[in-house]
């Protein structure tokens, strides 16, 4: 289950990633800015959707056990 504590981590790398974005737009040229800025981006999206992936995953798993311990109890009268 996603905390909030996992919120805070989630705002505190999206802000450390767009300061690493402005970093690298400042530094470098601009189609290799873009690169760089693309693979942050997809990199924090992957992260994003891993998550979710765990929880819903999570979420299946506990729906599987409350369905096994309902059918349990029903047929074990």
């Amino acid at each position: 289950m996603i905390t909030v504590q996992d919120l805070y981590n989630i705002v505190g790398n999206k802000i450390a990633n767009e300061a690493q974005k402005s970093i690298i737009r400042y530094d470098l040229p601009p189609q290799t800015a873009e690169q760089m800025c693309n693979a942050i981006d997809h990199h924090e999206a992957a992260d994003l959707f891993q998550r979710f992936l765990t929880e819903w995953i999570e979420a299946q798993q506990r729906q599987q056990q409350a369905i096994q311990s309902f059918l349990q109890l029903y047929y074990n009268r």
